[in-house]
Formats: structure tokens, sequence, C-alpha cells
């Protein structure tokens, strides 16, 4: 594998069902937007599209372009239920554009840090 080619993965485990958290990630997410874009100021806008078996999420951010360091940038989550919660496994494929660029770590804990904020929101039944 080319040093410019990487992935990161990790699993974190949520208070929410994993059917709670996957309706708020796709129907209910539609309402989230504002409490996302009141905490993470770089978030213009956000659009869900897609169902019950996949779905895509697409934001703009304004804060640094990810296309000028990466050729290709993805993350993919799959959620699992357990007795109590759920777990929510990311994974993040991405190509850098040369080996100057650090890996994106950063990037992944943006999105566990909204994964947890979105859990929060689920439990406090909003």
């Amino acid at each position: 594998m080319s040093a410019l080619i990487g992935k990161l993965e990790t699993d974190m485990e949520l208070n929410a069902s994993a059917e709670r958290f996957m309706i708020c990630s796709t129907t209910g997410l539609l309402k989230f937007p504002r409490l996302l874009m009141i905490r993470y100021e770089h978030v213009l806008y956000m659009k869900v599209n897609g169902g019950k078996e996949g779905f895509i999420i697409s934001w703009n951010y304004d804060h640094g372009d990810l296309l000028k360091n990466f050729k290709s940038f993805v993350f993919k989550s799959q959620v699992s239920p357990k007795s109590q919660g759920c777990i929510l496994h990311w994974t993040l494929e991405y190509e850098k554009l040369h080996e100057g660029i650090p890996n994106p770590e950063t990037m992944l804990q943006f999105v566990i840090q909204i994964c947890k904020d979105m859990d929060s929101h689920i439990i406090q039944g909003n």
C-alpha cells in the first residue's frame, strides 16, 4: 500500500439504541444541523439523502479544504446493537496528495464528537 493511502478506524459506545441512533442519523438529523452549526461554527449547512439501508450526509465545511490535501476522503459507519445502547464503528479511508500531509486523525475525532453530541441529544429526548 502506498504511503499516501491510509485508513483509520475506531469503535465508540453509544447510550442510544442502534435503531434510535440510525433514525436520528437519517430522518432526525434534518433538525440536528442547527445544533451542529451552533457547536461547530465552520459547518455551513448539511443535507441528508437516503433510507434505512444506507444514506449520504453531505455538509459544507469552511475551515480548510480537504480536497487541497486529499485526493479522496470517505467516512463509513456501521451501527451494531447491544443489550444497552450500541457500538458505532467508523472507518475513514483517504488518499493524500503528497507525503507531507499529516494523517487526518483530527477529522475522525471531529466526527466522533459529533456522534457523542447526537447521542446526548437522543438520550435527552430532544
